[in-house]
């Protein structure tokens, strides 16, 4: 079930950060920073309190849809380099992209709609399970010690990021409109993980 909980928002221009990751609203990621363009770009970020945009690298390029994140920490850390955390705010579809003299790409980005709570179907139980699973790894349930295991949003991209899909596959689920066909999609591929796994021992 798709939920629009948004109202129409106008475009807005945001830098880009393209990484070999997808990162969906909610997640939460630690990143080190040291090239000095995305050291100008925090710094802006932070001075105008507003967000930039983790979208997908690819050879040629970067996707057209990304995830907001705004900076939720940061600190000194001991090799020198500029340590923040970071939490996905909302998905951006993104236009114009163009490259700054520093380096810096920059984008117009729209936001899509955002997917309401909604509970996770018996079918799809397999996905509850597994995230209480992951989470039982100390560094998992240090960045998520509060997530409500019983929506399947949240759940859904909690595993999307965690588990080791190709990236292009992560991208997919990150566009994916419907909740339903994500979800149903989701239970599809890790079932497939977990036959194969037993299938190798």
């Amino acid at each position: 079930m798709q939920i629009n909980l948004s109202t129409k928002v106008k475009t807005v221009k945001r830098a880009l950060f393209p990484l070999p990751l997808v990162l969906f609203p909610g997640g939460k990621l630690p990143l080190q920073i040291f090239e000095q363009r995305y050291l100008d770009m925090i710094r802006s970020s932070m001075r105008k309190n507003e967000g930039f945009i983790i979208t997908l690298s690819r050879d040629e390029g970067f996707a057209d849809v990304g995830c907001e994140v705004l900076i939720k920490d940061f600190d000194t850390l001991p090799n020198g380099f500029l340590g923040i955390l970071v939490v996905g705010n909302r998905k951006m579809r993104l236009s114009n992209p163009r490259q700054q003299k520093n380096g810096l790409w920059e984008a117009e980005a729209e936001p899509l709609p955002l997917d309401g709570k909604s509970p996770i179907p018996k079918n799809a139980s397999i996905l509850q399970s597994l995230f209480n699973s992951l989470r039982k790894h100390p560094a998992i349930s240090e960045l998520y010690p509060e997530v409500d295991e019983t929506d399947a949003v949240s759940v859904s991209s909690r595993l999307v990021e965690l588990l080791p899909f190709d990236l292009e596959s992560k991208q997919m689920y990150l566009e994916q409109k419907s909740l339903e066909r994500k979800l149903r999609d989701l239970v599809t591929q890790i079932s497939a993980m977990e036959f194969s796994q037993k299938r190798d021992c």
